[in-house]
């Protein structure tokens, strides 16, 4: 396949965006959703040879021990994170959260679950719930941290929203997550949990205050346009021929070039899912809408849809994509104040 989707669970009914892996009813404890998920293998750092076999001095190979699959070569002080460390997070939830899924991708490179927080959650609009979730993800080949965080979800539509929901300082901002690197700080985290959980409720509650003032925020065709050239500020700079190769025809870039723009303005207009929801379109919170549904759903290169599926996962989680979502909230809440 060409996509990265290794093996997964998919609990409560609910299929993953790449429609494969294992879809079960209700939910199941977390090391049993490990299990079946293909994510309870273990790793070890084993030597590097060169073409004539003999060891290579300060580098060591990160492999599966159930499949001897290596996964990356990192320097000998690399220091491997067990999936375990992942699975005693999740277990640490107890009756906190609910397990949602477990999902392994790129033969084990990365591997990831996400839990509904129990408690958090509520209605921006009669009819609108946003639920939030804990995410804990870990990589072995070093792209990304040993990383726990929370992410809202709107039901309706599944969208991810920013992780900033509810932080109205950069200071509470650094708290909405914990990325560590080492092994014997997991053991911390597992002691905090139910303290960072708590403040996250707290965090979560004055995030669906935001919400509601955007859900009640006008938000016209032109207001929806600067909203969107803010957002893709990066991909509209310099300028583009109206002939290929004419220089001639030289203009500044705007919003019709890009690829994004006629599905975003179609989503605005209300052919975003959930937009029937009497108050969503044309406010800030259908705008706000708009693009999350593009980043949740649409984004990614591409042509594989499975790949691009998988592509649009990673950015919201560990990508641009989860800046362009912070942006996207901050510039929907100054909107309620203006």
């Amino acid at each position: 396949m060409s996509h990265d989707f290794h093996s997964g669970v998919f609990l409560n009914s609910q299929p993953a965006w790449h429609r494969l892996g294992l879809v079960l009813d209700g939910t199941l404890p977390a090391r049993e959703a490990f299990r079946l998920g293909g994510a309870d293998f273990h790793l070890a750092g084993r030597p590097v040879y060169d073409a004539d076999m003999q060891p290579i001095d300060g580098y060591q190979a990160i492999t599966r021990t159930d499949t001897g699959t290596t996964l990356s070569v990192m320097n000998a002080t690399y220091e491997v994170v067990q999936n375990e460390q992942l699975i005693r997070v999740a277990e640490a939830l107890h009756s906190d959260a609910v397990m949602d899924a477990v999902c392994v991708l790129a033969g084990g490179r990365k591997v990831t679950f996400t839990a509904r927080v129990r408690q958090s959650e509520g209605e921006v609009l009669p009819g609108d719930p946003v639920n939030q979730y804990l995410v804990g993800c870990t990589s072995h080949d070093g792209t990304i941290a040993f990383s726990v965080f929370f992410s809202p979800i709107r039901v309706v539509c599944k969208n991810t929203l920013s992780p900033a929901l509810g932080l109205a300082s950069a200071r509470s901002r650094r708290q909405q997550g914990c990325r560590i690197r080492h092994t014997r700080n997991a053991n911390a985290l597992i002691s905090r949990l139910p303290e960072l959980i708590d403040l996250q409720r707290q965090q979560f509650s004055g995030g669906l205050a935001e919400l509601r003032a955007m859900a009640a925020a006008p938000c016209t065709a032109a207001q929806f346009r600067s909203y969107v050239e803010t957002l893709f500020a990066d991909q509209l700079r310099g300028s583009i021929n109206d002939r290929r190769g004419d220089a001639a025809t030289s203009r500044p870039r705007r919003l019709e070039d890009l690829p994004a723009w006629e599905g975003l303005s179609a989503k605005f207009d209300g052919q975003a899912i959930g937009s029937d929801i009497p108050g969503v379109q044309g406010s800030m919170w259908g705008a706000y809408q708009a693009v999350t549904e593009y980043l949740s759903h649409d984004a990614g290169r591409s042509r594989d849809p499975i790949e691009a599926a998988r592509q649009r996962l990673e950015g919201l989680w560990f990508g641009k994509a989860a800046a362009t979502l912070t942006q996207a909230h901050e510039l929907a809440l100054a909107a309620t104040r203006s």
